[in-house]
């Protein structure tokens, strides 16, 4: 079976391994509770993450370019939708320690 890189177009070799890393949401979660001085309440993280997780699948999607900005805005637009009520730079804050991590740990970035 061929393998495209769906951004470059070329084919990609069967035994070459990309993108090892894979993002554990439990050790996301730890790693902002750790590094916050605010309580973020379970429906918080749960809406920051299910939005965080759409914009880095399905916006960004593997090796894609994105301002650290937008990702925190669509998060902001998203939850506003659903009525909910998340200060923009609270998002930000947590926004900025998820891409932190994976930078941190060889992500995507």
């Amino acid at each position: 079976m061929k393998r495209i890189d769906l951004h470059t177009k070329k084919v990609v070799p069967a035994d070459e391994i990309r993108y090892t890393y894979s993002i554990s949401g439990n050790l996301m979660k730890d790693y902002v509770c750790e590094n916050i001085d605010f309580n973020l309440s379970d429906v918080e993280w749960k809406l920051i993450d299910k939005y965080f997780g759409e914009y880095w699948n399905n916006i960004i999607g593997i090796g894609g370019y994105f301002y650290w900005d937008e990702v925190t805005v669509f998060i902001h637009d998203n939850i506003m939708e659903e009525k909910q009520l998340i200060s923009q730079e609270r998002i930000k804050f947590v926004v900025e320690l998820m891409l932190t991590k994976i930078e941190k740990d060889g992500g995507f970035l």
